[in-house]
């Protein structure tokens, strides 16, 4: 079995169609299907149905599916410890920082490490939770920043920090003079949230669900700024970390503390106990814990 046509497998499920994954990994679409069909035909099973808005995989598919990711994410482990030779660092690091814990807390480290390691190329992926789990779970992202909960079972998760969130709402708003607000007064109040996956959603839906109601959403974005401009807008109201209100003030808004339920969380480093870490992760890691241990001291 060729580990490219399970590298095509799983980009043509993750983006649902064989056109958008030929686009992802610059082939042809006919080389693809060919490649897929190959597959089929050697594990003597249907693997895939075409839909008219994608695929959709069959039961053999699926099980394919997970046993690819896990494949092709051991395959990429072992092709890091065999080009991971004792010289200077080079090549790319991927680390997973979601946006609210990437300005806050790492700006500096990048730097730092950038300044030590000037020949690594280090990608940053703006992911949520269980995008992130997946990232790493394949191999994609090798550390990440993740909020608590998360998956230990195949993670080794390092706490370096809590923290929690803050209200965040255009002056004219009636709660603007509030010293503090109880969280049962935004019950009724329209929400902007992060997208769908990241972790401070949940937190304002388990609150929601103390008082058995759901959050009215009534805008969503990846961008901080696209969020803070339409709490200015006064479209709504969003919840950040006291972390980033207190890092990085913003005018034009008022920042109030929430109480009963006060909404705080961990955060962690993640790396995957199952896959070998490149030098260059190992330097990350170290530095990243160096760092962020000496502000909490």
């Amino acid at each position: 079995m060729d580990i490219r046509v399970l590298r095509y497998f799983i980009e043509v499920v993750q983006l649902n169609g064989f056109s958008r994954a030929a686009d992802a990994l610059f082939i042809t679409q006919p080389a693809i299907s060919r490649s897929i069909k190959k597959l089929e035909d050697e594990l003597g099973t249907v693997l895939l149905i075409r839909e008219v808005d994608g695929v959709k995989l069959t039961d053999d598919g699926a099980i394919l599916y997970e046993h690819a990711k896990q494949i092709l994410a051991q395959f990429n482990s072992m092709n890091k410890a065999l080009n991971d030779k004792d010289e200077p660092l080079t090549g790319a690091l991927n680390v997973g920082l979601p946006p609210v814990i990437a300005s806050t807390y790492f700006a500096d480290i990048i730097m730092a490490f950038s300044s030590r390691h000037p020949n690594v190329e280090l990608k940053i992926f703006e992911l949520g939770t269980k995008q992130m789990e997946d990232a790493m779970l394949e191999g994609t992202v090798e550390t990440a920043a993740v909020m608590l909960p998360f998956n230990d079972k195949d993670f080794e998760l390092t706490i370096f920090s809590e923290d929690h969130l803050m209200l965040l709402i255009a002056q004219s708003h009636p709660l603007a003079k509030d010293k503090t607000v109880n969280f049962k007064q935004l019950i009724t109040e329209r929400f902007i949230f992060f997208s769908e996956d990241f972790r401070i959603n949940d937190l304002v839906r388990s609150a929601c669900g103390i008082y058995n109601t759901e959050p009215q959403i009534v805008g969503r974005s990846n961008h901080l700024d696209l969020i803070i401009a339409m709490v200015k807008a006064g479209v709504g109201i969003t919840l950040l970390p006291n972390s980033m209100c207190n890092k990085y003030p913003i005018d034009d808004l008022v920042v109030i503390p929430i109480t009963s339920p006060r909404l705080s969380y961990q955060l962690a480093l993640a790396t995957n106990q199952n896959s070998y870490q490149s030098r260059s992760c190992q330097a990350w890691n170290k530095l990243a814990i160096e760092k962020l241990m000496k502000e909490n001291i």
